[in-house]
């Protein structure tokens, strides 16, 4: 009986492991995954948004006093997370061809790296970093534009602010 408990329970556990469980001391799950809505609408939509909230806020015209700190932190999350969406591709007409790319991933990296900087310059609100993070998103974006987007197409995506 004890036996049938511990292999009973030994087939439970291996179950939990699910698909994509790749082995001890992983720490992802590889989930096909392909978002609805282009990299262009998250760019407009979420990307230069964030950003540029972040470049206001490390513009060194700006009153320190006035900067926003918990501000910087929420557009900052917002470029971490979009990462993940810069890197899957979507539905637009060039994503594919975007993502496959090893410089489209070198931009994003980039953009993520300074997004981070900015998420710790806000928590310690340290305006020398974020000036820093500012630049560094400034250079993935303008970079990544001139290869990629040299006409800023946004495929008739608008932001109102």
């Amino acid at each position: 009986m004890k036996v049938l408990m511990a292999m009973f329970l030994l087939v439970m556990l291996s179950a939990c492991n699910g698909p994509g469980y790749s082995g001890a001391g992983s720490s992802r799950v590889s989930i096909p995954f392909t978002p609805d809505i282009s990299i262009n609408a998250v760019m407009v939509a979420q990307i230069d948004h964030a950003a540029h909230f972040i470049w206001n806020a490390a513009n060194p015209d700006m009153d320190e006093s006035l900067i926003d700190w918990q501000e910087v932190s929420h557009h900052a999350i917002q470029l971490i997370a979009s990462r993940s969406a810069m890197s899957m591709g979507g539905t637009g007409i060039n994503d594919a061809m975007w993502i496959a790319q090893p410089s489209w991933r070198d931009y994003v990296n980039l953009m993520n790296e300074g997004s981070l900087l900015a998420l710790r310059s806000a928590r310690s609100e340290d305006v020398q970093g974020l000036t820093r993070a500012g630049d560094i998103l400034v250079e993935s974006c303008e970079s990544c534009h001139r290869q990629y987007k040299p006409s800023i197409p946004t495929e008739g995506f608008l932001h109102p602010h």
